[in-house]
C-alpha cells in the first residue's frame, strides 16, 4: 500500500474521534479535542501526518495551517466533505446548535417513508441484537467508557496496513452506535462509524487516483480547487456478482444433505470474500471500501485509475479460469463498473439524480457481461475440460467428474468441512500459499485453512499466510485478519433427529425467506416521495447510507440470527444459510414456523417496519430430497411475494389458499383460530381429529355449495353438551366462531389453515 494512500485511510479512519472526546465532556471543538486525544496516544513520530490530517480536516482550520502542498490532511479534508455530503461551516464544539446528548438514530428512519422513534442505546457494539427504541439523551460518562474501551485498543497500534482491519474492529465497537453529527438541524442516522469508513473510502480512492496522474500538490488540486476537483471522474463503482448460486447449493443428494448445503454454502461465502480481497489487494486498498458483500454479491468504491481497471480484470478472469476448471459453468462472477466524480456519490446536482444513475450503469454493465460470460481462451477451456473416463456419478451431487470411492473430491471435501465449520474452537479461517493440506482450494493458488486462534498466530509466523478471517470476532493485532460474521447455529445435523423433535406429526419442515424489494430500497429507497423540490427529494440519498444500510442488514442476518433463534426457548432448527437478505432453515416442522414468526417480528422490530420480509414453509418426511423441497419452497417464497405488499408467509403447497400477510397469519390464524381450536379440542385430541376431518372437507365445499354450510352447522351442533356442563359456555363461544367463520370466505380460508397446523400438532407421530 503507497504511503500517501495509508496516512490518508488512518486520518479518515480517525478525523472524527474528537467527536467521541468532546461529548465525554470536552471544552474544545472536536478536531482539537481529538488530535490533542490521538497525540498522547499515537507518540510515534509516524503518526504526525495522520494527526495533522485529524486537527485539520476542517478547511477554515487547513487554510491557516500553512501544512506542507503534499499533505494528505488536504485529502483527509475533501474527503470528509463528500462522505457528509456538504461542505459543513459549522463545526461540532463551536457552535450551540449542536447538541452532544442526541442519541443515534437508526439508518432505518427515513427508509421507505418516515419512520421516527428509532433511536439506538451508545453502548459498545458487542454483536449483541438491541433493538431500536426510544432513547433517553445520552450522558457524558457513556461517552466517557466507549472511549476507555477505544484507549486500550489502541495501545501498541502501529501505522502499518497490517493494522487497518484491527482499527476498523475497534471503530466498529466504539462508534457503531454513536451519530456522526449532533447538529439539531439533521437527522443523526449515521452512525460515526458509517462515516469514519466512508471518509477513508474517498480518501483512499483520491490519493490513489492523484499518484497515479502525477499529483504531487494535494492543496491546490483538491483543496483549493475542489469545486473543479469534484467534477473530476476520480471514483470506479464496482459491482461483481455471483451466478448459478441456487443449483450449486441445492443439487446435492438426499444423505449428508444437511452437511453438504452447509459447506457449499460456507464455500460461496467465501469465494466471495476471498474475491472481494484479491480485488482490493491488487488496487492497494484494504476493506475499507468494501461498500457491501453479502449473498453472492459485492460493491466496492475504487480510484478511476489503469491499475485499478487491470485489477478487476485480472482477479475476475482469474476467478472463472478457475471456476471452469473446477465445475465448469455451474458458477460464473460477472462484474462491472462505472466511472464517477465525487459530485455523482453527492448527488449534485440533484435534479439530474447522478448518485442512480451511476448504480444503473453498473448494473447494466453487470448484465451484460452475464450475457457474454466467457472470452474465446475460456470456451477453449470449457471444451478441453474433460469428465471422469468410467462414467460414473458422484451419488451427491450426480458429476461425472474423476470419483474417489463414490464421490467426487468437492462433495468429500464439503462433507468433511461441515463439522469444521460448526466447531467453535475454530474461529480463524487462514488464506495461505500452500494450498495442499487446506481444507478449501481457492483461486489463485491459494487455500483456506479452518484453525484454532493460536494455530492461526503459529501459522501467522510464516511467510506463506495471505490474509485471516475471524468468525463472529475480531481479534485486535492478528495481523492481515478481517472479522466475518457467520450463522452457525444448528440443533441437529441430523433430519431424523431434527424430525423427531417435532411435535405431533413426524415431519421436517422447510424454510426460505427473503427480504421484499431490497434492490429498490438500495437504489430508491431514501428518496423522499412527497417532497417540494428535488433536492429535498434526494436529501437522504448519499453513499454512507447505503453502507449503513448494507451493513445493518448483514448484521441482522449474520451476526443477530443465532440470537433470534435462541431467545427464550431455544428452537429445533439448523441455519443452512443466513446472509445477505435471505434464511434457509430446516427442523423440526413447529418449530420451524415458530423460528420464521421470531425471524419476521425481530426484523420487522429491527427496521421500524421500513423493510418486509417474506417467506415459503414446505412440510416434509425425513427422507425426502432436499434439492426437491428446495424447489418447493422457493415456489412457495414466490406465491408469499406474490401477495399485494408482499410481506407474507405461504404454507404447504403454493396452489392451495395457504398464503397470508403475516400480520394475518401471526393473529388471526394462530392467534385467534389455533388458539380456539386448542382450547376446546384440549384433553379429547382423539375425538376432535375425525370431527375436524369432516368440517375441513365441508369448509372446503362450502365456497360452491352452500348446502355444506348446513351440514357444517349440523355437525357443529352435534359436539353441544348439556347446558347444565361446565364446559357449556366454552362450547357455545367456539360452535358460534366456527359457523361464523365459515361464512366469511377470508376467515373460512383461515380457519382451513388452523384446523391443518392443528391436526399435525395433535398426530400421533407415524
Amino acid at each position: 500500500m503507497n504511503t500517501q494512500t495509508l496516512n490518508a485511510i488512518f486520518g479518515g479512519l480517525l478525523h472524527d474521534v474528537g467527536k467521541m472526546v468532546y461529548r465525554a465532556g470536552e471544552k474544545q471543538d472536536h478536531a482539537s479535542a481529538g488530535y490533542a486525544y490521538l497525540k498522547e496516544r499515537l507518540k510515534d513520530a509516524a503518526w504526525q501526518e495522520v494527526l495533522d490530517g485529524v486537527r485539520w480536516h476542517h478547511a477554515p482550520a487547513l487554510r491557516q495551517a500553512n501544512a506542507a502542498e503534499n499533505s494528505t490532511a488536504y485529502i483527509v479534508c475533501v474527503a470528509d466533505n463528500v462522505a457528509a455530503a456538504a461542505d459543513r461551516r459549522e463545526i461540532e464544539g463551536e457552535s450551540a446548535r449542536f447538541d452532544r446528548t442526541l442519541p443515534l438514530c437508526s439508518v432505518f428512519t427515513h427508509l421507505n417513508g418516515e419512520h421516527p422513534g428509532l433511536a439506538l442505546e451508545p453502548c459498545a457494539h458487542d454483536g449483541r441484537l438491541r433493538l431500536p427504541g426510544g432513547q433517553p439523551p445520552v450522558a457524558s460518562a457513556q461517552y466517557r467508557a466507549l472511549l476507555a474501551i477505544f484507549s486500550r485498543g489502541l495501545q501498541g497500534m502501529a501505522l502499518s496496513e497490517t493494522w487497518l482491519d484491527s482499527l476498523l474492529a475497534l471503530l466498529e465497537s466504539c462508534t457503531a452506535n454513536v451519530p456522526s453529527s449532533t447538529y439539531t438541524g439533521e437527522s443523526p442516522d449515521i452512525s460515526l462509524y458509517d462515516h469514519l469508513k466512508i471518509t477513508a473510502a474517498v480518501g483512499a480512492c483520491i490519493s490513489e487516483y492523484l499518484l497515479d496522474r502525477g499529483v504531487a500538490d494535494l492543496r491546490t488540486h483538491v483543496f483549493q480547487n475542489e469545486k473543479a476537483f469534484r467534477d473530476e471522474p476520480a471514483f470506479l463503482l464496482y459491482t461483481a456478482d455471483l451466478s448459478g448460486i441456487q443449483k450449486f447449493i441445492y443439487t446435492v443428494a438426499t444423505k449428508g444433505a444437511q452437511k453438504s448445503l452447509r459447506s457449499r454454502s460456507f464455500f460461496l461465502e467465501m469465494l466471495m470474500e476471498h474475491y472481494v480481497d484479491e480485488v482490493l489487494q491488487l488496487c492497494g486498498l484494504s476493506r475499507v471500501n468494501l461498500i457491501y458483500s453479502g449473498g453472492g454479491h459485492c460493491y466496492l468504491l475504487l480510484p478511476h485509475t489503469q491499475k485499478a481497471l487491470s485489477a478487476v480484470q485480472t482477479v475476475n478472469d482469474r476467478t472463472n479460469d478457475w471456476l471452469i476448471d473446477q465445475f465448469g459453468t455451474a458458477l460464473f462472477v460477472a462484474h462491472g463498473w462505472s466511472a464517477c466524480s465525487a459530485n455523482d456519490l453527492t448527488n449534485t446536482p440533484a435534479d439530474s439524480a447522478p448518485y442512480k444513475a451511476v448504480f444503473s450503469r453498473v448494473s447494466e454493465a453487470v448484465s451484460r457481461h452475464k450475457l457474454s460470460r466467457y472470452r474465446a481462451e475460456q470456451i477453449r477451456r470449457l471444451n478441453r475440460k474433460q469428465a471422469g473416463l468410467d462414467g460414473r456419478e458422484c451419488r451427491v451431487c450426480g458429476s461425472t467428474d474423476v470419483l474417489l470411492q463414490d464421490r467426487c473430491a468437492w462433495c468429500a471435501r464439503f462433507e468433511a468441512l461441515s463439522l469444521k465449520i460448526q466447531e467453535e474452537a475454530r474461529v480463524a479461517y487462514v488464506v495461505a500459499k500452500e494450498a495442499k493440506d487446506a481444507d478449501l482450494p481457492l483461486p489463485g493458488g491459494l487455500g483456506l485453512s479452518l484453525m484454532e486462534e493460536q494455530a492461526a498466530r503459529e501459522r501467522l509466523k510464516t511467510e506463506n499466510v495471505v490474509r485471516v478471517y475471524t468468525k463472529n470476532r475480531a481479534y485486535t493485532g492478528m495481523a492481515y485478519s478481517s472479522r466475518l460474521d457467520l450463522c452457525d447455529y444448528y440443533a441437529s445435523n441430523q433430519n431424523t433427529e431434527l424430525a423427531r423433535q417435532a411435535e405431533g406429526i413426524r415431519r421436517l419442515a422447510v424454510c426460505r425467506l427473503d427480504v421484499d424489494n431490497l434492490g429498490h430500497a438500495f437504489v430508491a429507497g431514501f428518496e423522499k416521495e412527497k417532497a417540494a423540490n428535488l433536492a429535498d427529494k434526494y436529501h437522504f440519498v448519499t453513499l454512507s447510507r447505503a453502507a449503513a444500510l448494507s451493513r445493518q442488514l448483514s448484521l441482522f442476518f449474520k451476526r443477530y440470527m443465532r440470537e433470534v433463534l435462541t431467545q427464550g426457548k431455544s428452537l429445533e432448527v439448523s441455519v443452512v444459510y443466513s446472509g445477505g437478505d435471505d434464511v434457509f432453515l430446516i427442523g423440526a416442522w413447529n418449530h420451524v414456523i415458530q423460528a420464521a414468526e421470531r425471524i419476521h417480528q425481530q426484523f420487522t422490530a429491527f427496521t421500524g417496519g421500513s423493510l418486509t420480509i417474506s417467506g415459503g414453509i414446505g412440510l416434509y418426511g425425513e427422507k425426502y430430497p432436499i434439492r426437491l423441497a428446495a424447489d418447493e419452497t422457493a415456489a412457495l417464497e414466490e406465491r408469499a411475494k406474490d401477495e399485494p405488499g408482499k410481506n407474507a408467509v405461504a404454507l404447504f403447497d403454493p396452489h392451495q389458499a395457504h398464503t397470508y400477510p403475516w400480520p394475518v397469519f401471526t393473529a388471526q390464524v394462530m392467534g385467534e383460530k389455533y388458539t380456539l381450536l386448542n382450547r376446546f379440542f384440549q384433553g379429547q385430541e382423539e375425538r376432535g381429529m375425525a370431527f375436524l376431518y369432516r368440517l375441513t372437507e365441508l369448509l372446503r365445499q362450502a365456497e360452491n355449495d352452500k348446502l355444506n354450510l348446513a351440514r357444517y352447522a349440523y355437525l357443529l351442533a352435534r359436539l353441544q353438551p348439556k347446558r347444565s356442563s361446565e364446559s357449556y359456555a366454552l362450547y357455545n363461544e367456539f360452535s358460534k366462531q366456527m359457523y361464523a367463520w365459515a361464512c366469511r370466505d377470508a376467515d373460512r380460508r383461515q380457519l382451513i389453515t388452523a384446523i391443518y397446523l392443528y391436526v399435525y400438532m395433535n398426530r400421533k407421530a407415524d
